[in-house]
């Protein structure tokens, strides 16, 4: 129970950051925001004011449950290494990350405003009526 939660919980912080992402950016004739998310569109960046975006629910649920997937096998994996010091080690590093995590999550969900959607509208966001020109780019900690 312990190892889920604490995939859970990386997993959620881990989307939330955007490190590891696929970037959109689509070209209009006006500003239009970025949107992000890997596997799924999640969220947009903050294109309104410096503290609000986009955050949509079914993408963001779909990348949570992708990487705790793999967060949960990577657990399960390093739960197979014999050494005692090895062993406190990883441990350490999970409750530190699980730390980390929560504070980015408590920060995300209490300063950020978020517009709550539950799909991106194929990034049309209620305005054009035709499909946007977006280019896609992996953005890996940039």
């Amino acid at each position: 129970m312990k190892k889920i939660l604490a995939s859970l919980c990386i997993a959620v912080g881990f989307t939330l950051t955007n490190c590891v992402s696929f970037k959109y950016v689509c070209e209009t004739d006006e500003r239009w925001p970025m949107f992000y998310g890997f596997p799924f569109v999640q969220s947009t960046d903050s294109w309104v004011f410096s503290m609000s975006g986009d955050l949509f629910i079914k993408g963001f649920i779909g990348n949570v449950v992708f990487w705790s997937l793999l967060i949960f096998g990577l657990i399960n994996l390093l739960d197979t290494v014999r050494h005692k010091f090895f062993k406190v080690i990883i441990k350490v590093v999970i409750v530190v990350l699980c730390v980390l995590s929560v504070v980015l999550i408590y920060f995300e969900s209490t300063i950020f405003d978020w517009n709550i959607h539950w799909d991106h509208d194929n990034f049309k966001m209620n305005y054009y009526q035709q499909d946007l020109d977006c280019e896609k780019t992996f953005k890996f900690f940039d």
